[in-house]
């Protein structure tokens, strides 16, 4: 059994895969969203594909040899490169759902976040069609306009997202729209309100 918020992780080098991995996705991504990638037609998008289903299955058997690498297995920050793999698994429904389980689990261990484990169920809400309830999905239009993801009970939607350590939807809305200033297009998937980027950054989990 591991201590949560111990100071040095347990498996270092599983903690730099996840890192590295999740910083070579970021930059395929915003690569893909870049003037040059969409002249090159699908070829961008295409690529950030085969990394996100190269990672989904380095990460799968991380989460089937030790469970969720959580907090105390590969420390903070690998936690949340963690949480960024999986947010885009969308392409592999059953292995997501996998991962969805095994942060709740890890979240009850504290060895996740209940706002990590919020924007994964969110994620895989919006991914099926279905209302998210914590409001962290967002899409571009095709104006290039960020907008968010259709979500139930949207009166209460700061009362939810404050039930799991989440920023109000107005903050984090801002902090999105600035973070992601200069992209083009729509996105095929959800843009979460700690998508990879915000996550490398350092920002709260």
């Amino acid at each position: 059994m591991t201590t949560p918020h111990q100071h040095q992780p347990q498996r270092p080098d599983i903690a730099q895969t996840l890192i590295q991995r999740a910083k070579a996705a970021s930059e395929n991504r915003w690569a893909a969203r870049s003037t040059a990638a969409a002249q090159q037609g699908p070829a961008g998008a295409d690529a950030a594909l085969l990394t996100d289903q190269a990672n989904t299955q380095v990460l799968a058997r991380i989460v089937a040899a030790h469970g969720w690498p959580g907090r105390s297995l590969v420390g903070e920050g690998a936690a949340r490169a963690a949480l960024t793999l999986a947010l885009h698994a969308d392409h592999d429904l059953r292995a997501q759902n996998g991962f969805l389980r095994a942060v709740h689990e890890a979240a009850q261990q504290r060895e996740a976040s209940a706002g990590q484990w919020a924007r994964l169920y969110d994620r895989c809400l919006a991914r099926d069609g279905k209302l998210q309830v914590y409001g962290t999905q967002h899409r571009r239009r095709p104006d290039g306009e960020l907008e968010l993801y259709p979500v139930q009970d949207r009166d209460q939607l700061d009362v939810r997202r404050a039930q799991v350590g989440l920023l109000p939807h107005a903050e984090q809305f801002r902090l999105l729209r600035e973070r992601l200033a200069g992209g083009s297009g729509s996105l095929p998937v959800p843009v979460t309100d700690h998508d990879e980027d915000l996550a490398l950054a350092g920002s709260n989990p």
